[in-house]
């Protein structure tokens, strides 16, 4: 019934880029129904992978070399999502920082903090 619920998690892949999940909220159906009528949008929460960030934001691989275009013109890199859903989040989740050393740790809190100094 409506109400019992106090949240819903919905966790895309990796690869998914943030505006369309959050335009999501947004869409009207042909009925006129909206998911924004019983939901809102809270957070947008994007996980960084600390032990392969770094290394995966100077590589210059296309989507498309890793399957991943969102579309056939798709020429966006790697690093140009990871940037999107960095700077899109609302709250950034560092995992995998046991692997890295207290300086890397520093390092990538930092670039994290100026991608996206309010998350």
């Amino acid at each position: 019934p409506p109400g019992d619920l106090d949240y819903i998690l919905i966790e895309s892949s990796g690869i998914s880029e943030p505006l369309p999940v959050a335009e999501t909220f947004t869409f009207t159906d042909s009925a006129g129904a909206s998911l924004s009528a019983i939901a809102r949008l809270d957070a947008l929460v994007t996980v960084v992978d600390g032990a392969s960030f770094l290394d995966e934001l100077h590589a210059a691989d296309k989507l498309r070399g890793r399957g991943w275009q969102a579309s056939e013109d798709d020429e966006r890199t790697v690093a140009q999502l990871f940037c999107d859903q960095l700077e899109f989040a609302n709250v950034i989740v560092m995992n995998k920082m046991d692997l890295l050393d207290a300086g890397a740790r520093a390092r990538l809190r930092a670039l994290l903090r100026r991608f996206n100094p309010d998350a």
